[in-house]
C-alpha cells in the first residue's frame, strides 16, 4: 500500500502478476539435442527409474525400438555392447548433475570388422610363417611328410599326407600321427588323380567318395562331411597329395570345428600346399643324394691294410661332411712281388664326380700295378686316360703319390715314392725330428706331357713316413673359424708321435685336424702311416 499525497488516504497500490521461475534445463537440453543431431552423435538421456526423456536422432536411427517416454532396457555396467542384426552398437553410461543418466551409443560394425580382418590376416601370417620355418628344418622325408601333417592340423580337424612311395602319414587333432601303407588299387580315383596331375588342382569331394576303410582304416568317415585333395607340386610325378577332413558339424559326433584359420578364397591352403611340395621335393631329393652318395662312399672305402714283416701301416679315413659331402680321398695298400706298393691322392673337388673319378684312378693305377708298369709310366698313363675320357672342357684332375716300401736286410725300410702333384709327404724320424719329402710332379690329369719325380727314403725301425690329403692341411678352424692347420702345425704335432706305432699316428694326425676344425663341417681327412718296424713286429 502507497499514500496519496493529495488526500493522504491510503491507496491499494496494483497488485503485479507473479510467475514461477523458469527452468532453464529443457531449454538446454533441446539445445544440446540439436546440436548433436547436427554431429549425428547418437545420445539417449533418462530418468531415475530408467525412463527415455529425450533421445538423438542418431540414437532413434541405432536402435530401433527406442521410444521416448519408455523405459530403456537396463544395463547392468557402464559400458555394453549390443547385437542388433547384423550390427554390433556399444554404449555407455554416464551420470549427469540433474540426476539424469546418459548413454551414448557408437554403432562399431565396421571398426570390428577391419579389426576381424586384421587379425585373421595375422593368423593367416603366423601361420604360413611357422610352416615355412618348420617345413625348413628337415631334410628327411618322413620328419618333413609328419610336419605337413601337424601344421594341416590347423586347416581341418584331421589331415593325411599320401606319398608316392606307398606311405602315408595321418593325423588328427589332440591325437599321435599314424603310419601306413597303401596300393594303388584301394586309392579312391580322386586321389589317383591328384598325385598323377590330372585333378584340376584343389578339390572338394563328398565323404562317400572317399569310403576309407580299405586304404586308410584311421578315418572315421562318420565324422567327415567332405574331404579336400590337395596336390603338394614338386619336382617329379606322381606327387603327394594332403587330404584335408572337414567335420560335419551337425553330427551328434562331430567334434572340432574344422579350419583355424580364415581362408575363404583359398590363397592361404594353396600357399602352404606350395610351400610343402617344396619341403617334401626337397627332402626327396635329398634322400636320393644322400643314398647315392653312400653307395658311392661304400664302394670307395679303402680295404683292410696289409700284415707285412718289418713294415706297420695305419691309416684314418674320416669322410667329409655336409649336405651333398663326397670327397674323393683314396689309398690302397697291396703286397707284391717286389714289395708293398701303396698309392695314395685326392681327386680335387667334391661331390658325385669327384668320387667317381677316385674310382676311375684307383681302378686305372691296379690294372697298371697287375702288369708291372713302372711308377713313373703308370702316372703318365693315368695322366693320358683322364685327358681323353674328360668331357669337353671339365677335366678330372688328381694329386697322386705312388710308393713302394722294401724292407732293409739290417733293419729298417726302403720307400720309393713317385709324386704326382700331391703335398710332401713327412717322415717322423726316431729322434722326434719332422722331414718334409720334396717328391715333385705335376698334376694328374691337368695337362699334356705332364712330368712326374720319384724320390726315395730310408727309414730306420721306429721312423714313419706320413702321407695326408689336403682336407688335414686345408682345416679350418682357430679362435675365428677361418686359420688353416697347415704344415707347420701338422709337423709340430707330428713331433710328439715318435714312439707311437703306426695306427696311432694315423689318428693323431686326423684327430688332431679335427679337433681344429670343431664342430664345423670339413672336406675329407686322410692318414697313411708307414713305418719300419722290427721284423715280426706288427702295427
Amino acid at each position: 500500500m502507497v499514500l496519496d499525497d493529495e488526500s493522504a488516504d491510503a491507496v491499494e497500490a496494483p497488485t503485479a502478476t507473479r510467475q514461477a521461475p523458469v527452468d532453464p534445463v529443457p531449454a538446454a537440453r533441446e539445445r544440446t539435442v540439436d546440436l548433436l543431431d547436427a554431429f549425428a552423435v547418437a545420445v539417449v538421456v533418462v530418468d531415475a527409474n530408467g525412463v527415455v526423456l529425450q533421445a538423438t536422432a542418431e540414437a532413434l536411427r541405432l536402435l530401433p525400438r527406442l521410444v521416448v517416454g519408455m523405459p530403456l532396457e537396463r544395463f547392468p555396467h557402464d559400458g555394453v555392447e549390443v547385437g542388433l542384426g547384423d550390427r554390433i552398437v556399444v554404449g555407455t553410461r554416464r551420470a549427469l548433475p540433474d540426476g539424469t543418466t546418459a548413454w551414448q551409443f557408437r554403432d562399431v560394425t565396421a571398426q570390428r570388422a577391419r579389426e576381424d580382418a586384421l587379425l585373421a590376416e595375422r593368423a593367416r601370417s603366423r601361420f604360413l610363417a611357422r610352416a615355412g620355418s618348420r617345413l625348413g628344418l628337415s631334410l628327411n622325408p618322413a620328419r618333413s611328410a609328419r610336419a605337413v601333417v601337424e601344421l594341416a592340423g590347423e586347416l581341418a580337424f584331421a589331415a593325411t599326407v599320401v606319398l608316392p612311395g606307398g606311405e602315408y602319414v595321418h593325423g588328427e587333432r589332440d591325437a599321435a600321427l599314424r603310419v601306413g601303407r597303401w596300393t594303388r588299387e584301394s586309392l579312391p580315383v580322386a586321389l589317383v588323380e591328384a598325385m598323377d596331375g590330372t585333378a584340376g588342382g584343389v578339390e572338394r569331394h563328398p565323404a562317400d567318395l572317399f569310403a576309407a576303410g580299405r586304404w586308410l582304416p584311421h578315418v572315421d568317415t562318420s565324422r567327415v562331411a567332405e574331404a579336400v585333395t590337395v596336390p603338394l607340386p614338386g619336382t617329379d610325378l606322381p606327387g603327394p597329395v594332403l587330404v584335408l577332413w572337414r567335420p560335419d558339424t551337425t553330427s551328434d559326433t562331430a567334434s572340432g570345428t574344422g579350419s583355424d584359420i580364415e581362408d575363404p578364397h583359398g590363397v592361404v591352403l594353396a600357399e602352404f600346399a606350395a610351400r610343402a611340395g617344396m619341403a617334401l621335393s626337397t627332402a626327396e631329393v635329398h634322400a636320393r643324394q644322400a643314398h647315392t652318395a653312400a653307395v658311392l662312399k661304400e664302394n670307395l672305402l679303402p680295404g683292410p691294410l696289409p700284415e707285412v714283416d718289418g713294415l706297420a701301416f695305419g691309416a684314418e679315413y674320416r669322410p667329409a661332411t655336409g649336405i651333398g659331402s663326397l670327397g674323393g680321398d683314396f689309398y690302397e695298400v697291396v703286397p707284391t712281388a717286389d714289395g708293398t706298393s701303396f698309392v695314395f691322392g685326392d681327386v680335387v673337388g667334391t661331390g658325385v664326380e669327384a668320387a667317381v673319378t677316385s674310382g676311375v684312378v684307383r681302378q686305372s693305377l691296379g690294372a697298371l700295378r697287375r702288369v708291372a708298369v713302372d711308377a713313373v709310366r703308370s702316372l703318365a698313363v693315368l695322366n693320358e686316360s683322364l685327358l681323353a675320357e674328360a668331357p669337353g672342357d671339365r677335366r678330372r684332375f688328381a694329386t697322386v703319390v705312388l710308393g713302394l716300401a722294401r724292407p732293409l736286410p739290417g733293419g729298417g725300410a726302403r720307400l720309393s715314392l713317385t709324386g704326382g702333384g700331391h703335398l710332401a709327404p713327412l717322415v717322423l724320424r726316431a729322434s722326434g725330428a719332422v722331414e718334409f719329402v720334396e717328391v715333385g710332379g705335376m698334376l694328374v690329369g691337368a695337362v699334356a706331357d705332364a712330368t712326374f719325380r720319384s724320390a726315395e727314403i730310408d727309414l730306420a725301425p721306429g721312423e714313419t713316413c706320413v702321407l695326408y690329403s689336403d682336407g688335414v692341411t686345408e682345416a679350418r678352424g682357430g679362435v675365428d673359424g677361418t686359420t688353416l692347420f697347415g704344415q707347420e702345425r701338422l709337423a709340430a704335432l707330428m713331433a710328439d708321435c715318435a714312439r707311437m706305432p703306426a695306427v696311432a699316428v694315423a689318428e693323431r694326425v686326423a684327430l688332431g685336424a679335427q679337433q681344429w676344425i670343431g664342430g664345423a663341417e670339413h672336406d675329407d681327412l686322410t692318414v697313411l702311416a708307414v713305418r719300419a718296424t722290427p721284423r715280426k713286429e706288427l702295427g
